[in-house]
């Protein structure tokens, strides 16, 4: 048993946490383009069901990791997921348009 998997799984549940006490609030992790919002109320529920998404991947991605008994080198190569959900938020919303790039 790895516990270093515990990690992505603590990261989860926190990033669960946070999501739903700022759930009215813009995150933006990509910084090589500003964002105009256009619609806002519908962009923050389509984030706010993304940021469920990422804390379901991230949860499970801990417990694969300590039930599989992987290298702690799948701790890092599992936030490349995690960046890939916000991108495809990013990609969602854009063709939904709710945003538009400056």
């Amino acid at each position: 048993m790895n516990f270093i998997g515990l990690i992505p799984v603590f990261m989860g549940v926190i990033y669960l946490i946070y999501s739903v006490l700022c759930k009215n609030k813009l995150n933006y992790y990509s910084r090589r383009s500003k964002i105009k919002v256009v619609r806002s109320n519908e962009f923050l529920a389509l984030q706010f069901n993304f940021a469920i998404i990422n804390t379901i991947y991230l949860i499970a991605y801990g417990f694969l990791i300590i039930l599989l008994n992987l290298d702690s080198i799948f701790v890092i190569l599992g936030l490349a997921g995690f960046y890939t959900i916000n991108f495809l938020l990013l990609l969602q919303s854009k063709k939904k348009g709710y945003i538009d790039y400056k």
